[in-house]
């Protein structure tokens, strides 16, 4: 291939990647789209999240978040290096001061994990939320982690992200645009998705 090929070539990736680069569009990363779906999360809201993240089967995740505290969902790519995972917590526990959860959640980070690279704490833009993220380090890699401190009813979401460190700069910017998406559920959505879980229909 010669100099003219690879310039048309990057010319035909750089069009790909202005057309494909919203949720509603999809995304163009490495060399393919990816598509978006309204996802329901734990009877309680919604976001979009990538067709390609499924939910992590029991067993992986047990290996994977090793505690008793590991997120109530969890997708992933089919690879596993790309997760996301959300948990709900009950009514009575804080939300009123998201900037300030997030700064707490940073400080337990930091305290279990001090050699870990932290970065400031930030607040989203539409849904009332906060988040940081931090470098932790793998066997083989280095692991770029995101965490969210959301409110939905009243009550405390906690959304985390995390991938390998390399690849941080082409998800970073989604991930921010997904959890922007969070809603929360009408009481009718609420409704039959109790009905779902009491049915065990998934």
């Amino acid at each position: 291939m010669d100099y003219k090929d690879e310039e048309i070539l990057r010319m035909r990736e750089a069009r790909k990647e202005e057309e494909y680069h919203t949720l509603e569009t999809g995304i163009y990363m490495d060399g393919s789209i990816v598509r978006f779906q309204n996802v329901e999360v734990l009877g309680e809201f919604r976001l979009f999240l990538p067709e390609t993240m499924k939910q992590m089967p029991k067993q992986f995740a047990m290996v994977k978040y090793p505690s008793e505290f590991r997120p109530q969902m969890i997708v992933t790519t089919l690879d596993l290096s790309v997760n996301m995972g959300f948990s709900v917590f009950p009514n009575g526990v804080p939300c009123d001061d998201l900037p300030q959860m997030a700064q707490r959640m940073r400080a337990a980070v930091h305290r279990a994990s001090p050699d870990c690279q932290m970065f400031a704490c930030e607040t989203l833009q539409k849904t009332p939320g906060s988040w940081f993220a931090f470098r932790s380090h793998a066997m083989d890699t280095d692991v770029y982690n995101m965490l969210l401190a959301a409110s939905v009813n009243e009550k405390l979401v906690q959304g985390s992200f995390n991938c390998y460190y390399k690849d941080f700069p082409k998800w970073k910017e989604y991930v921010l645009m997904m959890w922007e998406t969070i809603s929360p559920l009408t009481e009718e959505e609420k409704k039959n998705a109790r009905s779902k879980n009491n049915s065990g229909t998934v």
